[in-house]
């Protein structure tokens, strides 16, 4: 019975230790090319212009200028963030500040990480080193959803030393553990896995680096206008007030659902039902592009 064991052993060791050479193999592919540079430089633009966009907007929010036609809405809303739960939302917004174009960068490098191969006519040398398509795609899976947390992990810290002195400066009750914030961080973690692999399984369907892209960007930006506009038609038609929550079809619409503390948009389902749509989404392209890198001739 020993004697069995020892080779079982030996194997899932050897699995383990051929998987992380592969994702060691996968992150050199993506740091050593120009795009790499491209995804850092937007990245880190688009984070230090989100987080300077999420103070001022805020900062009016708190200090609203007279003269404003609405004027008693936006005194009331000040007031009602200098609250408990008014600054724990605030907080939660803060931190998630910037989400609905950042995630776009990962979704990008999803694609780059399915594609590149393909568009350097790579990936038959590296199913002849590694025979075992599954242990290669597991290894761009798990690189993937890697860069999508460590993308993440940059905004919520420069996000998180923002919203601290934001919250001290205006002296707010506000607190970056409130089950507000929490929730809100944790979704948007998921969000930049979600749409890194979607990308992933795009890039995977469609293998030509430039027709995934241009697909990405039309289903993140093309898709959210085209279903905000047959919900509005449908509802102008009906007049029934559930319909404007069909918005959460759309995948941009469902992250932003995900990390929103109150209401999303005027009709919108809860945070979970956002999450549930955007992991459908994610799960259902991912798995397509797994099954076509198993299944199609690489030559």
């Amino acid at each position: 019975m020993s004697a069995a064991r020892v080779p079982a052993s030996r194997l899932a060791h050897s699995r383990v230790a051929v998987t992380t050479r592969l994702v060691r193999a996968e992150v050199m592919k993506i740091r050593t090319t120009r795009a790499w540079w491209l995804f850092v430089g937007g990245f880190a633009v688009c984070t230090a212009l989100a987080a300077l966009l999420g103070w001022t907007g805020h900062h009016t929010e708190l200090y609203p200028p007279s003269g404003l036609t609405n004027e008693a809405d936006a005194l009331a809303q000040a007031a009602r963030d200098r609250t408990q739960a008014g600054a724990d939302a605030l907080a939660a917004s803060m931190m998630t500040v910037g989400q609905g174009l950042l995630v776009l960068v990962a979704l990008l490098l999803g694609v780059q990480v399915a594609t590149s191969e393909y568009d350097a006519r790579t990936m038959t040398s590296t199913f002849l080193v590694t025979p075992r398509r599954e242990l290669v795609i597991g290894a761009k899976l798990v690189t993937t959803a890697a860069f999508g947390a460590a993308f993440w992990a940059v905004t919520t810290v420069v996000n998180g030393m923002m919203t601290r002195v934001f919250l001290a400066a205006g002296h707010l009750p506000g607190s970056l553990g409130s089950s507000d914030v929490v929730r809100a961080v944790a979704m948007a973690l998921l969000a930049y896995v979600l749409w890194a692999l979607f990308g992933l399984g795009l890039g995977a369907v469609l293998r030509n680096q430039a027709v995934a892209a241009v697909a990405a960007i039309a289903i993140y930006a093309g898709g959210l206008a085209a279903v905000e506009l047959v919900v509005h038609l449908l509802y102008d038609t009906f007049h029934t007030s559930w319909l404007l929550g069909l918005a959460v079809l759309a995948p941009a619409e469902a992250a932003n659902v995900m990390i929103a503390t109150g209401q999303a948009f005027q009709g919108a389902p809860p945070w979970w039902a956002g999450a549930v749509v955007m992991a459908g989404y994610g799960l259902a392209l991912t798995a397509a592009g797994v099954i076509q890198i198993r299944r199609r001739d690489v030559t």
